[in-house]
């Protein structure tokens, strides 16, 4: 019972409580002052990821001290996604220079892959090779969820959406109970937020909230490759949503020699918020894409003979479809 307690019930109680006092506090000191490119029309406190954080870290670190979850994937991914979650807060605090930003998440990237420990055993010049590529999708994953938190709800429901989802096939394989654990906790922390911030939002999570989970789940996904590369396969399918809409319109900006480094509105999702002209229904439908298409084809990858292309193919094809539809990356 102290088990579920500390896992489930712990991190929901921290997180609303801190959404509470940041409200508090930065109510009229940090605000998120709405412009052109903003989708919210009345300032609106942020820096919640701190909440999330906070939930997270004294959940995760009650659960080790009673013996619930083991040291090692607890210190792999809350080193460097919690010194994440400080270049978040400054750049919330003070707007950090892009380059300062970037670099510190290279760094921070080589540091996880460094104490995950991808397959040692390969020769140099591969074991270079990937994790390079490594590096380069958790970089990605760090700022396409930083790209994908721009309407009420949807940063903190798909972190929610993506970790009970990949839970779930954890639980099915009967493998890496370690990380079931992790994800319930990451979950729960931002559902304590999420109360806060859904359906009307009286807190935005800021940078602080959307690196800390871009690069914990980043870390997550590419920790699980020495479990089985299906499990890889069905991280990518579950997180298809932000992973196509940012790629989509991030490489449509490029083609289209946009300013890819400064703030729009041309996001599928942001297109698809003004069309419907609601965040609630937007994100609601982003979460029911998650709950109703990619989590039964992540599911079916990691238990029947689908090779991981064909469901990735059959996964994405639509996402693509929306993008396009909406002309994501284009100034109307």
């Amino acid at each position: 019972m102290t088990k579920w307690l500390t896992l489930c019930v712990l991190p929901v109680f921290v997180s609303l409580l801190l959404s509470r006092l940041l409200i508090h506090h930065f109510g009229k000191r940090l605000l998120d002052m709405p412009n052109i490119r903003s989708s919210h029309q009345t300032p609106t406190p942020r820096g919640g990821g701190i909440a999330i954080v906070g939930g997270v870290i004294i959940a995760a670190l009650t659960a080790l001290s009673l013996g619930h979850i083991p040291f090692t994937p607890v210190y792999w991914l809350m080193i460097p996604a919690g010194l994440m979650a400080i270049l978040g807060i400054c750049d919330d605090l003070f707007n950090l220079n892009v380059a300062i930003r970037l670099t510190i998440q290279f760094l921070l990237a080589g540091l996880g892959i460094y104490l995950i420990g991808i397959n040692n055993e390969l020769p140099a010049p591969i074991q270079l090779l990937i994790t390079g590529v490594l590096i380069l999708f958790i970089v990605w994953m760090t700022n396409l969820y930083n790209f994908m938190d721009g309407i009420n709800g949807l940063a903190a429901l798909e972190a929610i959406c993506v970790c009970m989802g990949m839970a779930l096939i954890y639980w099915i394989k009967t493998i890496n109970t370690d990380a079931i654990y992790l994800l319930i906790i990451i979950s729960a922390s931002a559902s304590g937020f999420l109360f806060w911030n859904f359906p009307k939002a009286k807190l935005f999570m800021g940078d602080t909230g959307s690196l800390f989970l871009g690069l914990g789940l980043g870390l997550l996904a590419t920790g699980s490759i020495t479990d089985d590369f299906r499990i890889f396969s069905a991280w990518l399918i579950m997180l298809g949503v932000f992973i196509v809409d940012a790629s989509y319109t991030l490489s449509s900006r490029l083609l289209t020699r946009q300013a890819v480094h400064q703030a729009h509105r041309t996001h599928a999702y942001q297109k698809i918020a003004i069309k419907l002209n609601s965040h609630t229904y937007a994100t609601l439908a982003i979460v029911a894409i998650n709950l109703f298409w990619l989590l039964p084809i992540a599911i079916a990858v990691t238990t029947i003979q689908i090779h991981f292309s064909v469901a990735l193919a059959i996964a994405y094809a639509p996402l693509l479809l929306i993008a396009h539809k909406f002309r994501a990356g284009c100034m109307e």
